[in-house]
């Protein structure tokens, strides 16, 4: 009697509910028609047996003789191991022959897929014997699954990755209490959402993802790593919660995410929290001590592990073994390579149960304590650096380590906090200035100062509280009404003579100059700012030295100045030029070509602020990158390059959404609706400027600007269309504001004549008439060569031709009519 073709232990609906891991499963299907052995790895409950069943299903055909399935969940010593294969194989052993050679003995004349489910508490015999059946059973192909790898010769090892997740958006606006939604067609797009809505619809027929709580189901797929057990777990909850209640409920989550007996997985897997202890079980006792200490971190590398987990039963020389062990067992993860160096991460599920952990011991405040220490000085050497000469890449390397580490300082500033350590958060928020300025996180800082500042006011360091408090008023200029900012700068400003703190005076009194810039009290910012760089002298900051030059500068630009304001935008570029800065440099590009376009230099002007742009845009410096890019394309709509325009400023729009700041996006809308007039597009420009309006409204920040745009629509259509198409986008969402903004009506036809040409294209395309190549060009009239290749591009475009030959012709027609 001949055995059945596999013994997949399948219901009968299993491949139908199988979602998601379609290139999963064909790129497995591949690597198995030429490897003998594929180990499935990775951490507990992200798929790796039910992908096994699926993919051994999809082979089935290839294999002669069929697949075995053999179950080690319950298989924990060496003997155990073998006779439960032995067993599955119906292999029989007898006083002739071992266990071993009864298996291999009835595999060797097979042609099938051996498959090994849950290998991990019997590592050692499954690979030895893996080891034999490959050498012995040339026929036979193993497919293993484990939370580490095997270490066999021919194992190619598979680490089985999370669900596709929806990226975590930045928000629009920063004080959005609910999740982004988003689109419907992403359900299908990301395997999470997928598998989240199929469990969800199976457990409440009536179940649908909507707009109102699509953002909510991203979020909880996103909390839950893409593991597809939470994921199958927390859907299985929509029969009593809703998913706004489910995401709120996660914090708790080994408590929300059991099962309800009603399913069929194995017993391990019927809670999160049976799933985490079957993995920990495996680890020797110095693994779990640094498996729960690194659940201090969001993500680290190996030498803050070194410093921070090391000691009492964890020798600071076996972190390195028993860390990469950790990541053979697939509890620790890869996070990123940061400028050479390897970032870690646990998943925020491994996380919360190791934290536990670690908090049952008694060993958290230690851990912390260590973390709090090494931060602090390590940020602190960083913002020492500021003032110190470095390259570029240096400063851009330690730019891109923050960034990757913004969780890991909020979490350990609110540490501290929480265990009166006041001075030392003090100290991360003050050592992390040059990068919040640099990355224009001004709300951010600002919320986490305000925290620090108003814990236990009287028992904080005097210096630490005026540096912070100076900060604190650099940070909210932008962000909040003059008055309050005034009142912030001149209390740090207090402190600062109180205990003599030079850096802090300067800060506070360059916040006062350019608040005083802000409301045109001229004179009163100019004293401000001689009086920042009097208590500057000596100090070596190079920070509060650059913004004082550019308040000054702006000022002297104010007063037509513009000699003054370039001396001192030059100085600070040098200095920042001596300092490897290029972010100050590109400040001072910025100011530079925003000189040049007021004294209609427009091919200088073009060059600075391209530059500026560039280094912001490396950098991802999204508001300062916004900035210029208005700038850049204020210049092209006064130049008359009308089209060209459309580019930087649909960039200005789309980078203030980026940053959040809404005072950044009503800039954007207004400089669009600019736009839109010079495309004699006058309801459009009313639709942007009436959105415009209603933000600066709603931060107190009224501007002239949308007064005039009014009035230049007013004129064009009248009012009651004016008033129409004010109001015409001011219900909808920002999102769909921004979309409808980017969504430019099909460009104007332009007459192929000299009339369509600025005077200085009309220049260019009569030298370029005769004969002169760009080089020619760049010469006679003392512009760069690109400049002189983006004016023809630029006629070229126009006049609807593609060549030199054409454009000669034209000219020629030109002058003789």
């Amino acid at each position: 009697m001949s055995h059945p073709r596999h013994n997949l232990p399948l219901s009968a609906g299993e491949f139908i509910r199988f979602v998601g891991r379609e290139r999963d499963i064909v790129d497995l299907g591949r690597l198995l028609g030429t490897a003998r052995m594929v180990t499935l790895t990775g951490t507990g409950g992200i798929g790796k047996t039910r992908l096994a069943l699926h993919l051994a299903e999809r082979v089935l055909r290839r294999f002669p003789d069929g697949v075995r399935f053999i179950d080690l969940s319950e298989a924990s010593t060496h003997d155990q191991a073998l006779r439960t294969v032995a067993s599955g194989l119906q292999a029989v052993e007898d006083d002739a022959r071992t266990v071993m050679e009864a298996i291999i003995t009835a595999l060797r004349t097979q042609n099938l897929l051996l498959l090994l489910d849950t290998c991990e508490h019997a590592v050692g015999p499954m690979a030895e014997l893996c080891e034999a059946v490959l050498r012995d059973c040339p026929r036979v192909r193993i497919l293993a699954t484990s939370r580490q790898p095997l270490h066999v010769s021919e194992e190619n090892i598979w680490r089985v990755p999370p669900l596709s997740l929806p990226a975590r958006p930045t928000p629009t606006d920063p004080y959005a209490a609910d999740p982004a939604p988003i689109p419907r067609r992403d359900t299908q797009r990301y395997e999470s959402v997928r598998l989240f809505v199929t469990r969800a619809h199976a457990a409440r027929s009536g179940f649908e993802m909507t707009r109102e709580n699509s953002g909510y189901v991203a979020e909880i797929c996103r909390m839950l790593d893409g593991m597809p057990l939470a994921i199958e777990l927390a859907a299985a909850r929509v029969r009593v919660l809703s998913v706004q209640q489910i995401l709120r409920r996660l914090d708790d989550r080994f408590r929300l995410l059991t099962s309800d007996g009603s399913d069929d997985l194995p017993a391990r897997q019927r809670t999160l929290r049976a799933v985490l202890e079957w993995s920990h079980d495996l680890l020797t006792e110095p693994e779990r001590r640094l498996l729960h200490r690194l659940s201090v971190f969001t993500t680290w590398y190996l030498e803050a592990a070194e410093e921070v987990c090391s000691g009492d039963g964890v020798d600071p020389a076996d972190i390195l073994p028993l860390h990469f062990s950790l990541v053979d067992k697939s509890l620790v993860v890869m996070d990123a390579e940061i400028d050479g160096t390897t970032h870690y991460r646990l998943t925020e599920t491994v996380r919360a149960y190791a934290a536990e952990r670690l908090a049952e011991e008694g060993d958290e405040d230690e851990r912390w304590e260590r973390y709090l220490r090494f931060s602090v000085q390590h940020l602190e050497q960083i913002a020492a650096g500021v003032a110190k000469p470095l390259t570029w890449e240096e400063r851009l390397g330690q730019l891109r380590l923050l960034d990757h580490h913004r969780d890991n300082h909020a979490r350990v500033t609110q540490w501290a906090l929480s265990r009166g350590r006041v001075d030392d958060a003090l100290r991360v928020c003050v050592a992390l200035r040059p990068y919040w300025l640099v990355r224009d996180l001004s709300a951010e800082g600002g919320r986490a100062l305000e925290s620090v500042l108003d814990t236990d006011p009287d028992r904080q360091s005097p210096v630490l509280r005026t540096r912070a408090l100076a900060l604190h008023a650099e940070l909210r200029l932008d962000l909040d009404p003059a008055p309050r900012v005034s009142a912030l700068a001149q209390c740090a400003l207090e402190a600062a003579r109180a205990c003599r703190e030079p850096g802090a005076a300067a800060s506070a009194l360059t916040t006062l100059a350019a608040l005083a810039l802000r409301t045109g009290a001229l004179d009163e910012g100019r004293r401000y700012a001689d009086r920042a760089r009097e208590w500057a002298r000596g100090v070596g900051d190079p920070i509060t030295d650059g913004s004082t030059l550019g308040v000054l500068a702006r000022l002297a630009r104010r007063r037509g100045d513009t000699e003054e304001a370039v001396r001192h935008l030059e100085h600070s570029m040098e200095v920042a030029e001596g300092l490897g800065d290029r972010w100050s440099v590109a400040r001072s590009l910025h100011g530079l070509g925003s000189i040049a376009a007021e004294e209609r230099d427009h091919d200088r002007a073009r060059e600075l602020l391209s530059e500026a742009l560039a280094v912001f845009s490396a950098l991802e410096a999204a508001p300062a990158a916004a900035r210029c890019a208005r700038t850049l394309g204020r210049l092209l709509l006064n130049d008359g390059d009308v089209l060209e325009a459309r580019e930087p400023l649909s960039t200005c729009l789309r980078l203030s959404f980026t940053s959040g700041q809404r005072i950044a996006v009503a800039r954007a809308l207004e400089a669009l609706a600019e736009l839109a007039l010079a495309e004699r597009e006058a309801e459009r420009a009313a639709a942007l400027a009436g959105v415009a309006s209603d933000l600066r409204t709603s931060l107190g920040r009224p501007s002239a600007e949308t007064v005039r745009l009014r009035s230049a629509v007013e004129r064009r259509v009248g009012g009651a269309r004016a008033a129409e198409a004010w109001n015409a986008w001011r219900t909808l969402p920002l999102e769909q504001v921004r979309d409808r903004a980017l969504a430019f009506p099909r460009a104007p036809d332009r007459a192929a004549g000299p009339e369509s040409l600025t005077p200085r294209e009309r220049e260019i395309a009569e030298l370029a008439g005769q004969g002169l190549s760009n080089r020619e060009i760049a010469e006679r009239l003392t512009i760069s060569q690109a400049t002189a290749a983006r004016h023809v591009a630029n006629i070229f475009r126009k006049l609807s031709i593609s060549s030199r030959t054409q454009l000669t012709g034209w000219t020629s027609a030109a002058d003789s009519g």
